[in-house]
């Protein structure tokens, strides 16, 4: 389609004539379709295979019993009453900058191909000048500026090429760069698969899915050390401990614990960073708000979209908070909520001479299948405690904890972990023993159920991790470990075939208060 568009550029400005620009967009439509079969590798046709468009949720069908599968977006974009007027529009440096446009409020939107807006930006214009910043990684795609004013919508083509964004291009060329849907498919049971189209209609095409690799846990373990803490206590503390990490948008989220320089135990958290070789130089903050953080778990309840940060020693036993943005811990409410709400290790343990606890509950952590979330914790008294809810009941307090392990102290002590195998209908559930401190390991189909231990791992001679199958250690004590997880969500997936485990080492001893723990890191040996 050739079209004449009037263009003047002024000192780097590219200006349009929407007069012009209404001739070039009118009774265009912008779409796409595409259809085909799913498979599996075997050949078979997959049905209920769930496809969507990347970074979309406007655009969503499932497969039929034949494996078929169909996507449509007729959408034209919305021109809207274009009036004949100069516009302009530039980037000035990270700022999107329009001009030519009446006085008072202004809606910008960046639109893809379909008409779906991909960015918007509400501001003012004020002698017929506007400024909004950009996001610094826009999302490929955007075609036009559209930008709905008192008298109308006007639009400028763009483009997003290697340069970063373009305004004043041909809406042709702007349409040819920007790049076409990129399906996804889902089914459980099958690795996630994508698919780039190459034009606006696609038909015929045939997907394939493969069931992800999996990897028994097996029985005995090895594991190679960093040789070194992978972060060190900053800002004059004495020890950085009691870590749990997610990861999150390509980058490592650390909270923690922190010992001052007076002793004690208060919360702490990192500053985002994308590699272990990065731990060492990220900044380590005291958390906002006064929030208490010793001993704290972090995950994303996907259901009610928003962060989960619980902590022990506080009300009584067990709190949480809830925050939207993990990356900024400042999002997190000030008011913690009770997160437990009886307290039942005061029972005596008939090995520990009918003994109860010393601490209380310690130690917590929450996991979620698909129906109810749990709550698992220590009492430093040879117990394991768990309590459950309905998932629709979290975030909330527990009740109702039973015991269901027990041994001697020594044996099972603390910094209990749980999280589910990757690709498998199993859950692994770690915890440290004292005194020198290591884990031993136990197993589950289900989270509700009977716990098995694995191996041999309760002895310090043949742990799950502990000095004495650790490779390249400089650790006396392998402990409050967390394994590495593949996401960041209620599921608490970790995936047997990379295992790593960050955790809190020293050498030396003295007052617990002010025992010099830093990060430490291993790495399974298959």
């Amino acid at each position: 389609m050739k079209q004449a568009v009037e263009k003047q550029k002024v000192a780097g400005r590219i200006f349009a004539t929407v007069a012009a620009l209404s001739t070039l967009l009118s009774g265009t439509a912008f779409g796409w379709s595409v259809s085909g079969t799913v498979k599996s590798k075997s050949g078979s046709a997959l049905s209920g295979v769930e496809v969507t468009v990347k970074d979309s949720s406007a655009y969503k069908t499932t497969t039929d019993n034949n494996g078929n599968f169909k996507l449509q977006s007729p959408t034209s974009i919305d021109h809207g009453s274009l009036q004949g007027r100069t516009t302009g529009a530039w980037i000035d440096g990270q700022d999107l900058v329009v001009q030519g446009m009446p006085d008072g409020p202004l809606g910008l939107s960046l639109v893809n191909a379909s008409g779906r807006s991909i960015w918007n930006a509400d501001v003012a214009s004020l002698d017929g000048s506007a400024r909004s910043a950009l996001p610094s990684h826009l999302v490929r795609g955007a075609i036009f500026l559209r930008i709905k004013h008192a008298r109308g919508t006007s639009f400028e083509a763009v483009r997003m090429g290697s340069e970063g964004l373009t305004i004043g291009t041909s809406p042709s060329a702007a349409r040819a760069l920007a790049g076409y849907p990129v399906l996804q498919f889902k089914l459980s049971g099958y690795n996630d698969t994508t698919y780039n189209m190459n034009s606006d209609a696609v038909s015929g095409i045939t997907v394939t899915m493969a069931p992800p690799a999996t990897c028994e846990l097996g029985t005995t373990f090895k594991w190679k050390d960093f040789g070194k803490p992978i972060a060190e206590p900053k800002n004059g503390w004495l020890a950085i401990k009691d870590f749990t990490m997610v990861r999150y948008n390509d980058q490592y989220l650390v909270y923690m614990t922190y010992t001052p320089p007076e002793g004690g135990f208060k919360a702490a958290y990192m500053a985002p960073f994308a590699d272990f070789s990065q731990a060492n130089s990220a900044a380590q903050k005291v958390m906002p708000n006064n929030l208490p953080g010793v001993a704290p778990e972090l995950i994303y309840f996907t259901p009610k979209k928003q962060w989960v940060f619980t902590t022990q020693w506080c009300g009584g036993g067990f709190c949480y908070t809830t925050g939207s943005d993990a990356t900024n811990p400042s999002t997190f409410n000030r008011t913690t909520q009770s997160l437990l709400s009886e307290n039942i290790t005061n029972v005596g343990n008939p090995l520990e001479g009918n003994k109860g606890s010393d601490t209380g509950p310690i130690d917590q952590v929450v996991i979620c299948d698909d129906n109810n979330c749990y709550l698992f914790y220590n009492d430093d008294n040879g117990r394991v405690y768990r309590a459950s809810m309905p998932k629709s009941n979290f975030p909330g307090k527990f009740s109702g904890s039973k015991m269901i392990i027990q041994d001697t102290k020594t044996r099972l002590f603390e910094a209990i972990e749980v999280y589910k195998l990757k690709g498998q209908k199993k859950y692994l559930m770690i915890v440290e023993c004292a005194w020198t401190r290591y884990f031993r390991a136990f197993t589950a189909t289900d989270l509700g159920g009977t716990w098995t231990p694995l191996g041999n791992t309760r002895e310090e001679a043949t742990p799950f991790a502990g000095a004495r199958n650790v490779t390249g250690g400089w650790s006396t004590d392998i402990s409050h470990g967390e394994i590495v997880r593949t996401g960041y969500d209620e599921y608490r997936e970790i995936d047997p075939c990379n295992l790593q485990m960050i955790y809190q080492g020293k050498n030396g001893g003295g007052d617990y208060n002010k025992l010099p723990y830093r990060m430490g890191l291993l790495t399974r040996i298959p």
